[in-house]
């Protein structure tokens, strides 16, 4: 049967992204293999079989560039190194070579929106307005001067990372440089051509060197409005000024956005990369509740052979059935019905969210694990989430993210990987981690669950094992079926030959099914509850335990 599935696979041509189980790895925080209490490439290397173990198919690198770190590796200096912190270019041609070797693909974040004040292209353009280099980023007059003389930003945008102006002065050039992000991340002037070849070189230096993708960060701020006018009070909001004190309908997300990642996605495509399938993921969360639509634009202005926007609907959506039953019904249909190449590409966590547990508390967080990992396109894990992690407590003293000045710090879902009860939760031999590890780590980690069937790990093992074997779970279509009950989600996956039965309660009570909705011979083959003897489960008159999620075979 095995082999017979291979053949099939292989007649298909499918691309490696459909269906893939796609682990980030936050690199700071996976693994120190060299005791500096900071996580490194090396460690990534190090621990492929774990991620082998565990059903991945692909990872996704979080930055390792050189970097000041002032949005740790998202202020990048070079795109074409790695930072003394993480390596050496010989350590990531390394971990794609051993990667490689384990059927696991590699992808690498790409940051096209803005760089550090240290590139050297920055270095050049703040020198002089007549610099070669002078309109790579985002240049304008003051608006005029206040009664002390000061010059007057040119409109009134905000700053993601700090809340205060977008805009910072620049004495030497007698101009303002627009930082959609952090005051060190100047925005990259994506109208100049010359930047849009600077960074398609980039990502042909990476593909050069084996990479199969890229996550591309941040992406609506890549195009933004041509008269830069000032932006909208939100009448919703109360209390100090942030950047949620405005409405932002001129600083992202403006028509030239897809054009670019178009041009992007055409360096996949080129004829040096085309023999390997390549893939990139695009980072945009959707601005209204009409998410479908939002997700379509993102298909229908880029290639869907080689490109596809981040699903975030298991961050932007309440945890509840029906929201979830009439997004899947209607998504997958729009996206069938487009493109036959579309992937759908779902990450319910990230190094920028609360983490699961956290959001949801355990019980949910385990079925979550179901719903992602039958869910079809790629399933993105965030690391730590396969072991159940939550949220660490950072002390003030040791507070690392500068975003914590905006009052979102991102540091308590950032913690060390907890790999065993060792001191520093075995992420390290130092003396200390980067940021400390969270307080459950004697319970919660990888050594201690592997040896538990009913740990969170041992659930991702046995979904990742699952889907890696089927043709119905890693490629096949989607059924939405009715429950018969407002808290239960319901649904197939098909493929010629097989079939499988999803079901999510999300409610904090038992919940009977719907007569007739599974088969007299339907076997039980995963629950997210622990402790539950799936040998001993009545499937007459079928109840579901409180958020818990089931995957049947009819």
């Amino acid at each position: 049967m095995a082999q017979a599935r291979k053949a099939k696979t292989k007649t298909l041509k499918r691309r490696w992204a459909e269906g893939a189980i796609v682990y980030q790895v936050y690199p700071r925080s996976f693994y120190d293999a060299n005791s500096d209490g900071i996580g490194d490439i090396a460690g990534v290397t190090a621990k492929l079989d774990y991620l082998k173990d565990l059903g991945v198919n692909a990872i996704w690198l979080s930055p390792f560039y050189p970097s000041p770190m002032a949005d740790f590796g998202y202020d990048v200096a070079d795109y074409c190194d790695v930072d003394p912190i993480f390596g050496e270019l010989k350590d990531m041609d390394e971990l794609i070579e051993k990667a490689h070797h384990k059927d696991i693909r590699v992808i690498v974040d790409l940051v096209p929106n803005h760089t550090s004040d240290e590139h050297e292209w920055f270095r050049q353009s703040r020198q002089s307005p007549s610099d070669p280099y002078s309109d790579w980023y985002i240049w304008k007059d003051a608006k005029g001067h206040d009664k002390d003389g000061q010059p007057i930003p040119p409109n009134n945008w905000i700053s993601i990372m700090t809340g205060g102006s977008a805009w910072e002065w620049e004495a030497s050039r007698q101009q303002f440089y627009l930082h959609t992000f952090d005051v060190r991340q100047p925005d990259l002037n994506w109208t100049n051509g010359k930047v849009r070849e600077a960074i398609k070189d980039a990502m042909r230096f990476w593909l050069d060197r084996g990479v199969d993708g890229f996550r591309v960060d941040a992406v609506p701020y890549m195009a933004k409005d041509p008269l830069m006018r000032d932006e909208p009070p939100n009448p919703h909001h109360e209390g100090a000024a942030h950047y949620n004190s405005l409405l932002h309908p001129y600083n992202h997300g403006w028509p030239p956005m897809y054009a670019y990642l178009s041009e992007m996605a055409a360096v996949l495509k080129e004829p040096k990369y085309a023999h390997s399938a390549r893939f990139m993921v695009t980072e945009a969360y959707p601005e209204t509740h009409n998410s479908v639509e939002e997700y379509l634009e993102f298909y229908e202005g880029m290639d869907p052979e080689v490109a596809a926007p981040f699903i975030f609907e298991g961050l932007c959506i309440p945890w509840q059935a029906e929201p979830w039953q009439k997004f899947l019904a209607t998504f997958h249909k729009t996206i069938d019905s487009f493109s036959p190449h579309c992937v759908a590409s779902y990450a319910f966590g990230n190094h920028d969210q609360p983490r699961l547990v956290t959001r949801m508390g355990e019980p949910a967080a385990r079925s979550s694990a179901v719903l992602l990992l039958t869910l079809p396109g790629m399933a993105f894990i965030y690391n730590g989430d396969e072991i159940g992690m939550k949220n660490g407590v950072i002390p003030r003293e040791l507070v690392q993210d500068p975003a914590a000045l905006e009052g979102y710090g991102r540091d308590p879902e950032r913690t060390p990987l907890q790999w065993s009860d060792a001191p520093n939760a075995g992420f390290t031999t130092a003396k200390s981690a980067w940021l400390p590890v969270a307080d459950d780590y004697r319970t919660h980690n990888v050594e201690t669950e592997a040896s538990n069937p009913d740990s969170f790990l041992s659930l991702y093992r046995k979904l990742g094992k699952l889907r890696n074997e089927s043709d119905a779970l890693r490629y096949g279509r989607i059924e939405v079926l009715d429950s018969g009950h407002h808290d239960v989600l319901a649904f197939r996956r098909h493929s010629d030959d097989e079939s499988f039965t999803v079901l999510i309660n999300f409610s904090k009570a038992k919940v009977a099914i719907k007569p007739g909705l599974l088969t007299d011979t339907a076997k039980l083959l995963v629950s997210s509850h622990s402790g539950y003897a799936l040998s001993k489960r009545k499937l007459e008159n079928f109840e579901l335990l409180p958020y818990e999620g089931v995957l049947l075979k009819p």
